[in-house]
């Protein structure tokens, strides 16, 4: 009986990690369009700050800089980078998308960064790929770069 328990606890420890590999797929949409970057879904596992503000649980506020957009987009490069999880995508002027993986169970979150040219602002999409809830790991994140930001 404890055989069987223990194979059929191993059978749901692999079926869940194939289940992580395969949705972790790279969601179609993303980046920058009319100067939109793509809306989250229903689940709480995202935040934007394009969202409405009537969307009290996907909605942040866009960040306000000072100083040089290029300088502004390589600060928050190398801050996501510095936590070693982060997996850079995608950087043009203006736009940046990060692939960032959960350590312990290889859950992905897509980061995007969007600095309209003809404003001192910084739009955010952070989602994750998989599951339902984030336990708010995506609005911390947001958070984090709001105070590198404005300190």
């Amino acid at each position: 009986m404890v055989r069987w328990i223990i194979a059929f606890i191993v059978v749901l420890f692999v079926g869940f990690f194939v289940y992580v590999s395969i949705s972790n797929k790279s969601p179609e949409g993303l980046g920058v369009n009319d100067g939109e970057l793509l809306p989250c879904p229903s689940s709480p596992n995202c935040v934007s700050t394009q969202s409405s503000p009537e969307d009290t649980e996907h909605y942040a506020e866009p960040i306000v800089y000072t100083g040089d957009r290029m300088k502004t987009q390589l600060l928050i490069e190398s801050s996501i980078l510095n936590k070693g999880n982060a997996h850079l995508v995608s950087s043009t002027l203006g736009y940046v998308h990060f692939e960032i993986k959960s350590s312990l169970v290889g859950y992905i979150d897509d980061v995007e960064f969007y600095l309209p040219a003809a404003d001192s602002v910084v739009h955010v999409r952070s989602a994750s790929r998989v599951g339902y809830s984030d336990f708010g790991i995506n609005r911390k994140r947001i958070r984090q770069i709001q105070n590198l930001l404005v300190d």
